[in-house]
Order: C-alpha cells, then sequence, then structure tokens
C-alpha cells in the first residue's frame, strides 16, 4: 500500500468513524431551551495544552541542513497552555464558516557538543543555542450541513489555512562557519515562512439533552502546490454545556498533522527545506452564542 493510500484510508477512517457517533437521547424538563446547533453566531475563547512534537529543516546551498527536533534538539518544553480563538458564522441552516486561530509560541536552551547546519549557517563544537519559535496556525473552514436535523447537523468541510513559522536562534559556537557568526563565535539567525494548508472531510454535531452538545471533524489532504508538497490530517472532538441562552463551557481536542517539503526557488533566497509540524491540544474554555 502506498503512503498517499495509507493517508487516504486513514482519513476514511476517521471521518467514518466521527460520522459514525449514535444521537444520545436525555432526559428533558419542561423548560424551552434555545437550540445551539443553528446559533447565527459563536465566538470561544479556549486556553490549551498543547503537546508538540514538531521539528524543521533549513536547506541552504550546500545541502540540507540538520532536522531541528523541537524538544530534543532545541530544548523546547513538550508541553506549554497557549490561547485559541474561534469564530463561526451560519448564514443558513445548512451553511457554516468557521474560523480559527492557534497561538503556539515557545522557546528552548541547550548546550551541547555537536555540529548542526541551519541553513546557510554550520555551528560545531561547543553549541550555546537559545531559540525561539513561533508556529500560529489559522483555519477557515467552509462546511455544509447534509444532514440538518433538530437534534443533529452532519455534513462535508472544506478546509484553508496557514502555518506561520519564525525560528530565531542566537548563542556561540566554538566552530561557527556563518555569515551569521562573529569573531567571537557568536551568532544570529533568523528563518521564516509561511507553509499554506488545505483539508477535505466531514464533521458531524450532536444534541445530547437541552443543554449538551457534541460534535467532531476529521480532514485530510496530500498533494503539491507550486513548491510545497503538503501532506495535511485534522481532526478533533469537542464537548459544549450551555449555562445560558448565551453563554457556555467547551471542552474538546485537538489534533494537527502538517508535512510540508518546501523546494528551493533558482535564484532567490527564500527558506527551502521540511516543516514537519505535529501537535494535540486539549482546550478548554468559553462560548458565547448570539
Amino acid at each position: 500500500m502506498t503512503p498517499v493510500v495509507e493517508r487516504i484510508t486513514a482519513w476514511t477512517a476517521a471521518a467514518v468513524l466521527a460520522l459514525g457517533v449514535p444521537t444520545a437521547l436525555a432526559a428533558q424538563d419542561s423548560t424551552p431551551y434555545k437550540n445551539h446547533l443553528y446559533d447565527k453566531f459563536q465566538g470561544t475563547l479556549d486556553f490549551t495544552t498543547v503537546i508538540n512534537s514538531s521539528n524543521a529543516r533549513v536547506d541552504g546551498n550546500g545541502g540540507q541542513g540538520t532536522t531541528l527536533d523541537f524538544k530534543s534538539v532545541l530544548g523546547v518544553p513538550g508541553t506549554t497552555v497557549q490561547p485559541a480563538l474561534g469564530f463561526k458564522w451560519k448564514p443558513g441552516r445548512h451553511t457554516e464558516l468557521d474560523l480559527g486561530y492557534q497561538f503556539i509560541n515557545q522557546s528552548g536552551q541547550r548546550t551541547f557538543t555537536d555540529t548542526v547546519v541551519i541553513g546557510s549557517d554550520t555551528l560545531s563544537g561547543n553549541v550555546d543555542l537559545s531559540s525561539k519559535l513561533g508556529s500560529n496556525n489559522a483555519t477557515v473552514q467552509i462546511k455544509y450541513s447534509i444532514w440538518a436535523a433538530e437534534r443533529h447537523s452532519i455534513g462535508l468541510a472544506v478546509g484553508f489555512g496557514a502555518i506561520f513559522f519564525r525560528a530565531d536562534f542566537t548563542g556561540s559556537a566554538s566552530g561557527c562557519v556563518a555569515t551569521s557568526c562573529d569573531s567571537t563565535g557568536a551568532f544570529s539567525i533568523s528563518k521564516s515562512v509561511t507553509v499554506p494548508t488545505a483539508s477535505l472531510g466531514a464533521f458531524g454535531r450532536w444534541r445530547l439533552g437541552d443543554r449538551w452538545y457534541v460534535g467532531g471533524d476529521a480532514r485530510g489532504f496530500g498533494g503539491r502546490v507550486d513548491r510545497y508538497d503538503i501532506s495535511v490530517f485534522e481532526g478533533d472532538a469537542a464537548a459544549q454545556y450551555f449555562l445560558s441562552t448565551n453563554w457556555g463551557l467547551a471542552l474538546g481536542w485537538y489534533y494537527t498533522n502538517v508535512t510540508v517539503n518546501i523546494s528551493p526557488r533558482s535564484g532567490a533566497s527564500v527558506f527551502s527545506g521540511k516543516v514537519a509540524y505535529d501537535y494535540s491540544s486539549l482546550r478548554l474554555g468559553a462560548v458565547y452564542a448570539f
């Protein structure tokens, strides 16, 4: 089985699993409650525990650079708390537009003896390396509900987005061969790239009782766009409990895996290499419906 077929099989299995969630019934009372499956607008603010397993490689004119695992090579903590924002607009019963922005900004510090190649810069010997990494993720989903009923909404989703990757490295190396190094071996290196993403999949959301809602998404994509060779899988499972007509609490688990190989562009000094963006997050926050 080829890697592409394996990815498509995994995406299909995840989508079928999400759509197979049974409609649960709960005891009802005589108090009328708003059906939040069809809110015109919803806004969310979440605090997320991000478990980051990402890595990146910056290639230079001399060939491939060193794969920089965020945790083991750069000393970035494996788990950090980050904010996330979300906004939903439902112009009709069947259509929905979802916007999301996950902040991921981390830093690390390591001292080691080795050789590290970052683009055209080579750091070797005794290396004291400080890293500041930004990989904020913006997403837009266009959803169409095929089955839109009073207690469930199930349909297809098309997603687009961008990862705003930036890495700033500072420190010193006893062996420093780079234009960024001074006579003492101190260096300062900055690299950045905006990685486009796209995905296609399915979603489902169910109303359980009067106040509880559960749902999930599963989306994927594999292909080449310009000089970007992209593989994407995104999935989530979430629950909401509404305290009133407008305010509620949200709890969810989200997973994003984006691998992008970026080919060099002839005659241009631009980012080339690989970004493997792999994180899961547990989200807890508030939702406001209006």
